[in-house]
């Protein structure tokens, strides 16, 4: 649940979103979805609308073509040719493509 809490911070963030619109879409105060995020668990019938929410509107990249599942489970598209440099990029370091990008992503979080 953990991994969906974080999933919908970043997305939210991502689609200039906030928690007062999310509690509308699942019928909820915006009080409930801070406390969803900060401490209780998000009830299983509100996870499935959240997790359809994300399935109609995914963070889309400039570029499109690819998916790239992230462990965080997070769907980023890429057209062939960025895929390709990305994916020369990860095997000159010794990785895949996924653990690159999350390395990459887990950096640019950091700074």
């Amino acid at each position: 649940m953990e991994d969906l809490k974080l999933n919908v911070k970043l997305w939210l963030k991502a689609n200039k979103r906030d928690y007062a619109w999310l509690a509308e879409k699942c019928y909820v105060s915006e009080t409930t979805v801070r406390n969803w995020m900060a401490k209780k668990p998000i009830p299983k019938a509100k996870a499935h609308i959240i997790r359809e929410l994300i399935s109609q509107n995914p963070v889309i990249m400039p570029t499109s073509a690819i998916d790239v599942k992230l462990q965080t489970h997070v769907t980023i598209r890429l057209d062939k040719e960025v895929s390709k440099r990305l994916e020369d990029k990860a095997f000159e370091q010794g990785m895949t493509l996924e653990e690159f990008l999350s390395k990459t992503l887990a950096q640019l979080s950091s700074n």
